[in-house]
C-alpha cells in the first residue's frame, strides 16, 4: 500500500498538471482503475491500488484546501 501511495503522490506532482491542479486527482484514480483490473489476475496488485486511492483521496483534500486558501485570499 505505501508503494501505491508513493506512486500516487508522484503522479499528484504539478510538474504535470500546472495550471489545471484541480484535476491532479483524477490521475491516481485512474491509475487505481488499472492496478484494479489488472490485479483480477495478479494479486500483488491489490495493495497498489489501495495506495492509489489513499493518494487520490489525499489529492482531492489538499484540492479543497488550497481552493478554499485561494478564495480567501483574493476575496
Amino acid at each position: 500500500m505505501i508503494v501505491g501511495f508513493g506512486l500516487g503522490l508522484l503522479a499528484l506532482s504539478p510538474a504535470v498538471v500546472l495550471y489545471y491542479w484541480f484535476f491532479a486527482p483524477i490521475v491516481p484514480l485512474l491509475l487505481a482503475g488499472i492496478a484494479r483490473v489488472l490485479s483480477s489476475s495478479r494479486k500483488p496488485l491489490y495493495p497498489i491500488a489501495e495506495g492509489l486511492v489513499a493518494a487520490a483521496l489525499f489529492g482531492v483534500v489538499a484540492v479543497i484546501v488550497f481552493f478554499a486558501g485561494v478564495a480567501t485570499v483574493y476575496r
